[in-house]
């Protein structure tokens, strides 16, 4: 194997990393036409990849006529980093998932009974300074204030954890229900739906 290279290289694109997670999870000979129809990515992609593992000895080939299959090797030094990196990588999650969990945590509560992110973070067109729209659906006015605490304190996490001012559109039923018509409860209505979880809006 090569011995002067970063093992981390082989997972720098996401075709890699899951070339390379789906060859941890079978230890079957597979030709690089079986792992490329597998995984749908292009051959070539499977054969630059494989030229890489090889070098690093992950896996091993066997000549099987005119072809060559491929399998790895469990004893390797390659095999042991890379299943604790992919291992790690996968308990990854997206900036996104990790808003809405936030979100979730802290409005879940009897004042609020619908909470919507949208805007351009919801649309995927966010850039790094804007605002994380959030529309929230409360009771009544008396629920406004027990959510402004909430609100406040949100915010400031949403600031220091993202660098992103949280824009909260808070209205009741019957302010929404007179407001049916703005462009911008069209805007919620296509947004990402955090309260009630897998609801419709």
């Amino acid at each position: 194997m090569k011995f002067n290279v970063s093992i981390s290289e082989v997972l720098k694109t996401k075709t890699k990393q899951k070339i390379v997670k789906f060859l941890l999870n079978h230890n079957a000979l597979m030709s690089e036409r079986e792992i490329a129809s597998v995984l749908k990515v292009s051959h070539m992609s499977v054969n630059r990849t494989m030229r890489d593992l090889k070098a690093l000895n992950f896996i091993d080939m066997v000549s099987a006529g005119n072809s060559y299959l491929w399998r790895v090797n469990k004893k390797s030094y390659s095999y042991g980093v890379l299943f604790e990196m992919v291992k790690n990588i996968s308990r990854i999650i997206t900036p996104i998932d990790d808003l809405k969990l936030l979100l979730l945590k802290n409005l879940r509560s009897s004042a609020v009974k619908k909470a919507v992110l949208f805007g351009s973070v919801a649309k995927k067109k966010e850039m790094p300074d804007s605002d994380i729209d959030i529309f929230i659906l409360i009771s009544n006015k008396q629920s406004r204030k027990k959510l402004e605490l909430i609100l406040d304190k949100l915010s400031r996490a949403c600031l220091d954890k993202y660098g992103n001012r949280l824009s909260p559109y808070i209205l009741t039923k019957r302010e929404m229900d007179n407001k049916k018509n703005l462009k911008i409860i069209e805007e919620v209505s296509k947004g990402i739906q955090i309260i009630p979880e897998q609801s419709d809006f």
